[in-house]
This record gives structure tokens, sequence and C-alpha cells, in this order.
């Protein structure tokens, strides 16, 4: 019987396989997917179960996977392998690979990228360390030459002399560039020799004898200035810094982060200030350098540190592409092994909710399956047996329900799948209730379209959604930010509503809010009258006749621009909003009759069903009659002339009449005869409908629960019976004597988790007649003011009707008309580019989600609340077991 009105016809089945077959078999279920295993072990901790040690293998396989997916992804130029990809394989990515091996070459894997990151850690770190302390070498000895020369004379009196030139930091005398050049030369080409002599023009050392002493490294830049504000106040201003910025930035090996830094030197006098100084560079973190005194040092040191550079980025290059040869192996066959594993998983932890027989040496499994697929379940239990050469048979049994409720299934396609999980997103139907999504197909577009109706509006949905389902096979393997996934997985709701919505936009007969004349209104304006005629009725034009053929659809493009327009769109939509709303809860109450039917529930049907359909047609059905004789009548026909009482009533008057006056109806108000009677009848018996749905339920269903409980006792025969087991052993007592291990099982066990729920529990309640009492109570009182409230709400539809046209009318007026009228062309320029940003942003984009969420909320609380979902959260959803749909969860979470 499955379909989506209602729920898949469902089967327990009782599943006996040998313990050889267990992993082949609950491999071969997973990869059919049609079966949902009942935890038989509910009992017992996850640590506690048998597999246990076996899943949390396989979770460490996962992490091992994680940790090679992110060194693949921390390598520059390699692409992210996605673990989610469909396998090679016929049959999965875990077809063929053994999970001991695959663990060991993981964890070999895992212990070569730890040793390898180790290691280029620790080259990353003497890398840097060799850069910096270049660095302070070369600023360093700037520092040194830059700075003023002091000398001493022969009679004791001090002369400063220039700095050294510009040239290398090494440069420097009164030689000039000449003298630069010579020591850059020497420099690179490894010469330690300097030239020295009294006034010479050779190289001049940086040398930095002095009194004061001094620190030299490397901080970083954005400690910069609280590390010279610190030093400041610590020394009390004695002591001279000086800091220069590296131009490269270099990656910190512990974070992977490019930190920008700065050379530094402190210089100061005295121990007392060396020992602060010291501790402050170490507060900071910053890393000091030796900046040797001898010039000769200083050269020797700034060359090795060259050469050492030179080798330590020849053996970073080396391990680079060792690392990346060794990670473009394993990315390509990631994927297989994540697959494998997963599979690998479910199958353990699927294995921990089935009960052993120690006995017969056969693993149970209590599984629910669609009743079509129970010959799929023989057939993979067949499959499972041969692939494992298990010698014991494997047996498929059918279980009654007992008082288990079986799971709710139904099968969807990507079209119903979205409007199935609009409705399971209020709750989840019970098993063979039935299922709003057929008539949200339908009645969800409508609303919405009839809130956001305009033919304009509806196109650019409806061509905004036909392209993504044009496209849908390519945007399914791309990767869609948040807004894009969401129409994606709504494309074909989309194509609904902006179709229903061009339909209801020639009904308003509107178009970015301007009325399209397609068939020629029928009115004409004269000059007898301010009020337009019909073009076939204005023999007299000063009678103001309307015509006697009507615009063949929707409403005439006169009245867009007539002055009594916004009155007669407001008076036609509020009664068409309490048509359809009305009409709406009454279907969903008639569906109420329709489950009470099918699960043969008399009590719901006759004191239920029959009171709430009484109660909503005799009162709002008969004010939606009311409005269609309204319409119906024709109050231009002469009789109706010639009568001073023919007036189009005021409904709201007449319904507060019927509550206030009944069995009294002004001449005014009257619409057909005996209508006073008529109203009277139907207030007495929307009034009796009242108790009848509150009383009879409790008392009927407190005597069923007692006849029930009598039957419940029943005298025992004789001392025998008192002592006969009640039920079955699960272990089998006796000897198997030549019958088959799975007979014996069968029986076994026949009563393993009949008569439990799925919290192991009897699933019985004991019957508390207040507590239903009260229950209905509260549902009887729900249900009359909430068809008073409920019958109000749905006036949003006459509200944001108006508001959608009146703000499509206000864009166009002011950001177009107006622009035009003014003859300026860079007003109608701008005023065409803000109508356009306008319209896309607030009327396709925010009126559409305000429409959408008024439609949904009159979907679920107007409508599905009379016959969706009353068993108050009894239902469960079917979850098979299924590889390919863990597959897709874990997709969607890493997405």
């Amino acid at each position: 019987m499955g379909s989506l009105f209602r729920s898949e016809d469902m089967v327990r089945l009782r599943l006996y396989f040998d313990r050889a077959a267990a992993h082949d078999t609950v491999d071969e279920l997973g990869a059919l997917g049609v079966v949902q295993f009942r935890d038989l072990n509910a009992g017992k901790t996850s640590f506690t179960r048998a597999f246990s040690g076996d899943v949390k293998a396989c979770e460490e396989m996962q992490r091992r996977l994680r940790y090679l997916v992110a060194q693949v992804g921390a390598t520059p130029g390699m692409l992210l392998p996605d673990l989610h990809a469909a396998a090679d394989t016929p049959n999965g990515g875990g077809a063929g690979i053994r999970m001991d091996e695959l663990n060991a070459h993981l964890t070999s894997l895992e212990r070569q990228l730890l040793d390898m990151n180790a290691h280029d850690d620790a080259l990353g770190t003497q890398y840097n360390a060799l850069v910096e302390a270049r660095y302070v070498l070369e600023k360093g000895a700037t520092f040194f030459r830059d700075a003023p020369r002091v000398t001493a004379s022969a009679y004791g009196t001090v002369g400063v002399g220039g700095g050294g030139a510009e040239g290398s930091p090494f440069g420097g005398g009164d030689g000039g560039g000449d003298g630069d050049a010579a020591e850059q030369s020497r420099l690179e080409a490894g010469g330690s020799g300097s030239g020295a002599g009294d006034g010479g023009s050779s190289f001049v050392p940086t040398g930095t004898s002095s009194m004061l002493s001094f620190f030299s490294g490397v901080i970083a830049r954005d400690r910069l200035a609280p590390f010279e504000r610190v030093l400041f106040r610590a020394t009390r201003g004695n002591c001279f810094t000086r800091f220069a910025d590296v131009p490269v930035a270099l990656v910190d090996p512990a974070t992977g982060e490019s930190v920008e830094k700065a050379v530094y030197m402190i210089f100061f006098s005295g121990s007392e200030l060396r020992a602060k100084v010291s501790k402050i560079i170490a507060a900071f973190g910053a890393n000091g350098y030796d900046f040797p005194e001898d010039p000769d040092q200083q050269v020797a040191m700034y060359e090795d540190t060259r050469n050492r550079l030179r080798d330590l980025e020849a053996v970073l290059d080396t391990t680079v592409a060792t690392r990346r040869e060794m990670l473009t192996d394993v990315a390509y066959q990631l994927p297989s092994w994540a697959d494998a594993v997963r599979r690998e998983k479910a199958v353990y932890h699927a294995l921990n909710s089935l009960n052993y027989d120690t006995s017969s040496k056969l693993f149970i499994a209590d599984v629910w399956c669609p009743a079509d697929s129970v010959d799929d379940v023989r057939g993979a239990l067949a499959r499972g047996r041969r692939r494992s050469s298990a010698q014991v048979p494997s047996v498929v049994e059918e279980r009654p329900f007992g008082s288990v409720t079986p799971p709710t299934y139904f099968r969807l396609n990507k079209f119903t799948a979205v409007f199935h999980g609009l409705v399971e997103s209020y709750a989840v139907a019970a098993y063979h209730e039935v299922n709003p999504a057929p008539f949200a197909v339908v009645l969800f577009p409508f609303l919405f379209a009839v809130m956001f109706g305009d033919v304009a509006h509806g196109s650019l949905m409806a061509l905004f959604a036909l392209g993504i389902i044009l496209r849908e096979k390519k945007m399914v393997r791309s990767k869609l930010n948040e807004f894009m996934q969401t129409c994606y997985d709504g494309r074909y709701m989309l194509l609904l509503m902006g179709l229903f919505s061009i339909y209801t936009g020639f009904i308003y007969n509107e178009a970015f809010a301007v009325p399209m004349d397609i068939f020629g209104s029928r009115w004409r304006y004269t000059h007898a009258s301010e009020m337009a005629c019909g073009i076939d009725n204005c023999d007299v034009p000063g009678l103001v006749r309307p015509p006697l053929a009507p615009y063949p659809l929707g409403f005439d493009p006169v009245w867009k621009g007539s002055e009594t327009g916004l009155i007669y769109f407001n008076s036609y939509k509020m009664k068409l909003s309490i048509v359809l709303g009305v009409s709406q809860m009454l279907l969903g109450i008639c569906l109420s009759y329709v489950n009470g039917r099918f699960f043969r529930n008399k009590v719901d049907v006759l004191y239920v069903f029959i009171p709430q359909l009484l109660f909503m047609g005799c009162l709002f059905g008969y004010l939606v009659l009311l409005i269609l004789i309204k319409w119906a009548t024709n109050w231009e026909a002469p009789a109706c002339l010639a009568d001073p009482n023919c007036v189009p009533p005021d409904l709201k008057s007449v319904l507060i009449n019927m509550f206030m006056a009944p069995g009294v109806v002004p001449a005014a108000g009257q619409l057909y005869r005996g209508q006073a009677f008529v109203q009277a009848v139907l207030l007495a018996i929307a009034v009796i409908a009242v108790p009848w749905m509150l009383f009879p339920k409790p008392f009927l269903l407190k005597r069923e629960a007692e006849r029930k409980q009598r039957a419940q006792y029943r005298p025992l025969n004789d001392e025998e019976n008192a002592s006969a087991p009640l039920v079955g052993s699960s272990s089998g007592g006796g000897d198997a004597g030549g019958h088959d291990k799975a007979s014996v099982a069968l029986s076994g066990s026949n009563s393993l988790a009949d008569d439990r729920d799925e919290h192991g529990g009897d699933g019985e309640h004991a019957f508390d007649f207040s507590e239903v009492f009260v229950q209905q109570m509260i549902h009887t009182i729900e249900f009359v003011l909430g068809a008073v409230s409920n019958t109000a709400s749905y006036l949003r539809l006459w509200a944001l009707s108006l508001a959608h046209a009146e703000l499509s009318d206000v864009f166009l007026e002011k950001l177009l008309f107006l622009p035009m009228e003014s003859g300026s062309v860079i007003l109608c320029i701008v005023g065409f580019f803000m109508w356009v940003s306008l319209t896309l942003g607030v009327l396709m984009f925010m009126e559409s989600l305000s429409a959408f969420l008024h439609a949904l909320r009159l979907m679920w609380v107007e409508f599905q609340n009379k016959f969706y979902a009353l068993g108050h959260g009894d239902a469960v959803k079917f979850e098979p077991f299924s590889f390919a749909l863990l597959k897709e969860a874990e997709a969607e979470a890493a997405a």
C-alpha cells in the first residue's frame, strides 16, 4: 500500500545467522539499505558491548585518516581529498581492504608523518634562527656604521667624526664607496682578513669597543612598542635602543603563521641594568643572538651563517619533495580507505545491537523492513553466508508487531522529498497516518501565490528555479554557499511557487504592479458621470450600470487606476482569504475522518470528527456560504433595484447577530428566505457539538480500559499450570539432538523483545481517567477557540497580498514614473537601477521570504493540527541501516 498518502507497509523480521557469517551478513544488509536494527542490548552501555573494542579501533583509524587529510591540505599545491567521494570499486571502497592491514598501514603512515613533522619543525626552527642571526649581523653592522665616531686627541679633548659610509653593513672608513665595494667583494669571496692603516682607505671594521654593553636579537614586531616602553620605565631611560624591521616574514613552525619581526639592539652600562634588561628580553619571548665585537669575527660569522642557510635550504627542499611524493600517493587512496573504515564501524555498531545465543552459536537480529523488500533481505543473508563460507544456513522469520509501534517510511524522489521534509519539520507521521505532503504539493505553493501574486515576479522566481533545475547535475558536485544550497534543495518548490504566482498574478491582473489589458477593458468613462459604465450596458451613462459580459480572466484592468480600486481589492481579498481558510480547515477535519476510518477508531469518528465538522461547518462554513451567496447575487437586477431592502449586507454584522440575537435577521441583512430559522438551528448544533466533543470520549475510553483489565485475569486450572514457564528461554535449555541450530534458536527465542518497546518497557501504560479527561478538555477548548483564531489567521493572506501590491505600486510610481515625468535622463537611469535593486531585494527576496513563512505557518498550525501528529510524539521515523545514507549524512555534517 506504500504511497506518499500513507507510509509503506512494514514487517518485523527475526534474522538468525552464524557467528562466522555475522560480519559479512551485516555488511550486505548495510549495502542493501532496507532494514532498521532494533537494539536488543538497550540495557548495556556502549563500553560493555561485545564489539566496543572494534568500534574504538575504527574510530582510531578515522582519527588517523583525518590527520592524513589535514596533512594533505596543509601541503601547498595539493588538493584536499574528498572523503565522501564515490568509491572506485563496484561494491564500495571497502570491498577488498583488510582492516588489520589498513590499520597497520595507517599507523605506519602516521608515525612517518609525525617524524617528518618533528624533523620539519626542527629544521624550520633552525632555519628561522639562522635567518634571524643573519639579519642581526646585517642590521647590527648598519647600526654601528651609521653611529657617530668618537675619537680622543692627544690633548684629552674629544672630537666627533662622521659615521661610516653607505654600502655594505660590514664596510666603512674614509675610503668611501671604493672601500665598501672592496669589503663586500671580500665578504662574498669568503675572505677573513682586514686591512688597517693609520689613514688608509682600505676596510675599516665596525668595531664595537666601548664602555657600554649591549644585547642584540629579534623580537616580534607587534610586541615592539610595549617592549620599548617597559625597557624605558625599568631602566629609567638609562638605555639606548635601536630597532630595524626584518624585511621578510618568518613562518612559525609551531603555528604555521607568518610573523613579522624586528632586530633590536639595547645599549646599557652596569651589571644591574644587564640583569634587568635580560629579564625583560626573556619575558617578551625575544630571541637573543651574539654580535661579535671583533670585525673579523663578524665577517666569519656572517659567512658561516650564509653557508649554513644554503645547506639547510637544500635539506628542506629534499624533505618537502619526499613529503609531497608520499602524500600524493596517500591522497589518491584516502577516499577508499575512509569508505572502508566507515562501513566497518557501521557494521560493528550494528553487531553491538544484536543478541548472541550461546547455546546455538547464532546471532539474532530484530529488524524492521518494508514488506516489499523481504525477498531482498533473504538474498542479502544468502550472499553474506556465501562470502563467509559459513556452514549454518541463515534464517528469516516474520514476527508480529506486539506492542511495538512500527516506524514510518515513505519512498520519496527529488520532487516529493522537499515537500515531505517541510511536513516532517513539524512532526513525523505515525505509522499509516495520512501524510499531508501530497496536499502540501498544491496547497503550500498556492497559499504562497495568494500573497505573492504577480505575473512578472512569479516569472522571475520560476525562471530562477528552472535555471537551477537545468544545472542541478553540475551544482550537485560543487560546494554551494548556504543561500544557494537552500535554493538548490527547494528548487522544485520554488518552481511551483513561481508558477502559482503567475496564475494568481493573472487573476489579480498585475505585472510589476502594471495592469495587463489583454482582452480589453469592459468599462468606459463618459461625460455624463464621473463613474464608468459597462461598454455593453451604457445606454444611460448616468445610471452607471456594470458590464453584462465581465472581463474574461481576473480583474478588469480599469480597477487598478480607479479611486475605488483599493476598496474593491480589499473587499475581494478579505473574503477570498476566509473562503480559502475555512475550506482548508474543513479539509483537515475530513482527513481526520480518513484516519479514524482506516484505524477503525469509532470513538474518534463519532465523538471527535463529527462534532468538529458540525461546529466548524455550522459557524464558519455557513459564513463561507453567505460569502458565495453574496457574490452570486445580482444586486443590479431590476427586481432588486425596486426593493429598498435589497442591498448587499455586511456579513460581519450578520455573523455577530447570529450569536447576539438568534432567530432574528434584520431586513438589511436578509440574503435568502428562512435565514433566521436556519441560523438558529446552526447555532444550536454548534453549541451541542461542544459537550459532544468533550464528555463521551473519556468515559468510553475508561469503560474500554476496565474491560481489558478484567480480561487480563484468568484463574489457574491446576498446580501444574502455575509452575509452567511464562516465557521461552533465549539460551535454549535442551540438546539439539540432530536438529538444525537455527531451529533450536527459533524455538528458544521467539519471545525475545516481543513485548518490549524500543526503551525496554512493556509498551502498555496504566489508564488514568483524570489525565484523559483533562487532555480531552484541553483539546476541546483549543479547537473551539482555534476555530475563531485560525479563521482570523487566514486574513494574513489578504494583508500580505495587499502589502505586496502596494509596495510594487509605490516602487513603480516613485522610482520609474516620477523620474520619467521630470524628463531628466540621469534621474531616469538612477531611478531604473534603484527600482531594479528594490524589486529584487525587497519584493523578490524579503517579501517572498515573508510570504513563505506565513504560508508555512498556515500549513502547520491551521491545517495539519486538525488531523496530523495527534499522537503526541509516539511516531518513529524509519532509519535504515544504509552505507549510502551514512555517507550522505557525514557529507552534510562536513559541509
